[in-house]
């Protein structure tokens, strides 16, 4: 019986949050949806306040580069000049679910950060269809993941969620690493809801021209395409979270390495 009202938590947890990052962090600060963040489409045919945040379930789909539609550009976007070495991040924008708290994680998985540098100048015009490379991977609870001892968070501590560093929080940030070569890139923000079934898939992507005046530029790598990184099935993705065998500290997330440069 407990076992069945877990299951029905989790199935109804599946269908009632999801979210998107439509905000790069930008010096500490969070920038507007879609200012810099390419904007997505929404799903048609779908209940209201879910069109916008469904997620993404077909691994082969050219969506889950850059979101919903978003490989080509729908509407005009800022370029934000990073500093090779400078941290940025993503934070889950509105829109949201109504009756959600706030926009967040709100399931637990892995998440990841990318870079694609465009072949032209012309970075509205890249479809994402070159090559990408890692540059963040997070599976275990950082430094940045939710303090649970906080009186404000433990009303939705969940103990087999929490081992996951990004399980409720509402942004993430990293270091762009400090000899990614100098030009202009989609920087892809990922989070991964594993599922048995239907992985879930949310990604989005910024627009952001790298300087590089300080190091020697480097060669990133390994360099995959996406669609083509992930197949359905495989089992560091399509697997039961909350299986008691299952140990988030010797999890490894699917390929490729990160490039810390």
């Amino acid at each position: 019986m407990k076992l069945s009202i877990f299951l029905g938590s989790v199935l109804l947890g599946q269908s009632n949050a999801h979210y998107l990052f439509g905000r790069l962090i930008l010096e500490g600060k969070w920038t507007k949806t879609w200012e810099y963040v390419r904007e997505v489409s929404p799903l048609q045919n779908s209940n209201y306040g879910y069109e916008m945040v469904s997620p993404l379930t077909e691994p082969n789909s050219v969506d889950i580069r850059c979101g919903r539609n978003a490989s080509v550009l729908r509407s005009p976007v800022k370029i934000a000049t990073i500093h090779a070495g400078d941290t940025v991040g993503f934070a889950a924008g509105e829109p949201m679910l109504p009756g959600d708290l706030k926009p967040w994680m709100y399931h637990p998985g892995f998440a990841s950060a990318w870079l694609s540098k465009a072949p032209t100048d012309d970075l509205d015009s890249y479809t994402g269809d070159g090559d990408w490379f890692k540059i963040l991977s997070v599976t275990g609870r950082t430094e940045q993941s939710l303090d649970w001892s906080l009186p404000e968070h433990q009303s939705y501590y969940n103990a087999i969620k929490a081992v996951w560093g990004t399980y409720r929080l509402d942004s993430y940030n990293f270091t762009i690493p400090k000899t990614t070569p100098p030009g202009k890139y989609l920087l892809r923000f990922e989070h991964i809801f594993p599922n048995m079934e239907d992985a879930q898939i949310y990604p989005n992507c910024a627009h952001v021209e790298i300087v590089n005046t300080d190091a020697e530029a480097g060669t990133p790598g390994p360099l995959v395409k996406i669609p083509g990184v992930y197949t359905r099935g495989q089992p560091d993705m399509y697997f039961a979270y909350y299986d008691p065998k299952f140990n988030v500290s010797t999890f490894v997330p699917p390929k490729p390495e990160v490039w810390s440069g």
